[in-house]
């Protein structure tokens, strides 16, 4: 009789190894995927951040001697002429992504008068600006000149107004 009573015992044991690994192999299955996504939401909230900067910044016409803030000086000296403007961030999304690259549309509106030249301009400023403010976020790095998050180049697609400008 303890000898099937020990039969058993070893049974449940094992029994309970085998749903353990169960749950350790969905836990390896999940946990990364659910990483990778925690990274992106990550990456989008500072972009997300840094053009609402850019927004405000530009539209109080007010400028600043800090480094990162040079490219939107530039948008302020040449092309709002120091004045108060409507400008507006109008949100953003993932154009496109792969492991090596991911590209995201930002896109702003303002009250000037139409002017795709200016337009284009003023969206390579706000490229510029994102590299130079995004550099020092955690998780984002500068190399040659591009802007880096997790391994993966990330691409911005700057419009402004009905012009666009892809800047990396």
């Amino acid at each position: 009789m303890s000898r099937l009573a020990g039969s058993r015992k070893g049974q449940t044991s094992v029994e309970m190894l085998f749903i353990v690994g169960i749950i350790l192999a969905g836990v390896v299955v999940i946990i990364p995927l659910y990483t990778q996504e925690s990274g992106d939401s990550v990456m989008l909230a500072a972009v997300r951040d840094a053009a609402a900067q850019a927004a405000v910044y530009i539209e109080t016409g007010v400028i600043s001697d800090k480094p990162e803030y040079e490219a939107l000086n530039d948008i302020i000296k040449n092309y709002t002429e120091y004045g108060s403007v409507g400008f507006r961030f109008a949100g953003l999304g993932v154009t496109s992504e792969s492991d090596e690259k991911v590209t995201i549309t930002v896109k702003f509106t303002h009250d000037l008068s139409s002017n795709s030249s200016r337009d284009s301009k003023i969206a390579k400023g706000i490229g510029r600006f994102f590299r130079e403010y995004l550099k020092d976020v955690r998780g984002f790095r500068l190399d040659g000149g591009h802007l880096y998050y997790a391994g993966r180049l990330v691409e911005f697609n700057v419009t402004v107004g009905e012009t666009w400008e892809v800047v990396s």
